[in-house]
């Protein structure tokens, strides 16, 4: 015996899961639309609560996330379409009904991070198997789908969005779990949007500075500091590491003078105020020499260069032993920059012999400037 359910009671079934994403998104769209219409008095209650006081700061705060966040849907609009069309062309090609609707619902489901494009793509999929015998076409639609995701992923939206949004990888999964938790759906579309404000929050106002720290992509240790911690840590790979990135486009004697020697100064303050125990300081010493050596190569590199530049500038450049480097310095309006010259003798046919003075790390600081001299081809013992 087949008991059949009234029509009320299946269309009670198949409503009743979808009433409260729908509220959710309902809520969520009213809020929004609310917002809009009431953006200006929303804006200045904003300023007059948080920001009366330091209107300039405030002002810059909103004009930056707002750009932003205009930034980021335009490019997020432009990989879509970039997505979208060679997805209709190809099903096209292959022959799926309706090409056209079908790339349009993954131009607009892209929006929706992670789980948008596999919705886009399971509807194509699914039509591919009832259309065609055998598995040819349906393997030939996902393979569509996954190379252009591949494509779009890994080449497309990195070349575009570059620093735009100012948030790290981690950060903008961890703000789609929060807000989808949160909003639901919409919560996941609009996750990156909503914390790369937060993250402008926190840059320019000081009590909001960790959301900054916890999801902004700028570095939040200073060079000299990051290579100290490695050094305590006992880490001279990673220190390596560090300093052969910043060597592409500078020169050994600044990574030494900017980074280093300021990483060893770190731990001589650290050793001053009684932090820093004899064991540990051999072993941020034992890391630094680590590091020199790790960096024979870079130097000897160098030192080649050194030798061929002077044949290229030609015998009447009585600075051929002589090298230049320019650093360059954000002023106090952060746009004007200064250049500062430094020139370094020539060492040939110098003997010159370095010691540490002290301790452990200064004999650390020792190997840096000897591997320096030879570079200028000095000879060191």
């Amino acid at each position: 015996i087949v008991a059949h359910e009234k029509p009320l009671q299946v269309l009670q079934n198949l409503i009743a899961p979808l009433l409260s994403p729908l509220a959710s998104a309902g809520l969520v769209i009213v809020v929004v639309i609310f917002m809009l219409m009431e953006r200006e008095d929303l804006r200045d209650r904003f300023i007059r609560l948080v920001g009366y006081g330091d209107l300039h700061r405030t002002t810059q705060a909103l004009q930056d996330a707002g750009k932003r966040v205009g930034q980021y849907l335009l490019m997020q609009l432009v990989v879509n379409i970039v997505y979208a069309v060679p997805i209709t062309i190809g099903l096209w090609v292959l022959g799926i009904p309706n090409a056209l609707l079908w790339g349009m619902l993954a131009l607009a489901l892209r929006f929706v991070p992670y789980i948008g494009p596999i919705i886009g793509a399971l509807l194509p999929l699914f039509l591919a198997l009832a259309v065609a015998p055998g598995w040819a076409l349906l393997l030939w639609t996902a393979a569509l789908f996954i190379v252009m995701e591949l494509i779009t992923g890994n080449v497309i939206e990195p070349w575009l969005y570059g620093s735009r949004t100012g948030l790290s990888p981690l950060a903008i999964i961890v703000a789609a779990i929060f807000w989808t938790w949160l909003w639901g759906p919409l919560g996941l579309v609009l996750s990156t949007p909503l914390t790369v404000c937060l993250v402008v929050l926190g840059r320019h106002v000081p009590q909001f500075e960790f959301l900054d720290v916890l999801f902004g992509n700028e570095p939040v240790l200073e060079p000299h500091a990051r290579l100290y911690q490695r050094l305590l840590a006992g880490d001279p790979d990673e220190a390596t590491d560090h300093a052969e990135e910043y060597l592409e486009d500078k020169y050994l004697f600044e990574f030494y003078d900017k980074v280093a020697i300021p990483a060893l100064l770190l731990g001589e303050h650290d050793r001053m105020r009684g932090v820093l125990d004899d064991e540990q300081r051999r072993l941020v010493a034992g890391s630094a020499e680590a590091l020199v050596a790790n960096l024979d190569d870079s130097a000897q590199q160098e030192a080649e260069e050194e030798e061929v530049e002077p044949e290229a500038a030609g015998s009447g450049d009585d600075k051929a032993g002589e090298r230049k480097a320019s650093e360059r310095r954000p002023g106090e309006d952060k746009e004007a920059e200064e250049v500062e010259e430094v020139n370094l003798p020539d060492g040939t046919g110098i003997a010159v012999l370095c010691a540490g003075g002290r301790d452990e790390l200064d004999d650390a600081a020792a190997a840096m400037l000897a591997q320096v001299l030879e570079v200028q081809g000095a000879a060191v013992t």
